[in-house]
């Protein structure tokens, strides 16, 4: 399942986005600050992503792997994320931690806008816990 997303960004945040680790991960950090829109949009897409497994709950998030053409304004990163599925019916909660969840993104210049998407590989990937 491919989930994409479109965040209108303004002029300074694209005069900020270098590529360079901390300019990124700031980048990040910034147009998903916890509790906005873009981060509670992200958060659904993963819960969508990793639905199959229960009924998921993103508790925490965190980018990696980042990386950036400023030419091409292509881009990628990883989501290291901590889930909680909830389980009704026996009343049970479980707690895995380290998902990840690879992402692509571009982003267009003149409309000032990011298209972040997952990768249509999802049922491949894998977790630190696995190994």
């Amino acid at each position: 399942m491919i989930n994409s997303l479109q965040i209108k960004l303004h002029k300074g945040q694209l005069d900020e986005l270098k590529d360079e680790p901390a300019s990124l991960l700031n980048f990040l950090n910034t147009i998903f600050e916890p509790l906005s829109a873009n981060y509670e949009q992200l958060k659904y897409a993963l819960e969508r992503e990793f639905r199959p497994e229960g009924s998921p709950e993103v508790v925490s998030l965190n980018f990696d792997r980042i990386k950036f053409d400023q030419n091409t304004g292509q881009g990628s990163f990883r989501i290291v994320l901590d889930i909680d599925y909830a389980f009704g019916c026996e009343d049970l909660v479980t707690h895995k931690k380290n998902q990840t969840s690879e992402w692509t993104f571009i982003v267009d210049y003149k409309l000032l806008i990011i298209n972040p998407y997952s990768s249509p590989f999802t049922d491949s990937r894998t977790t630190f816990d696995e190994f």
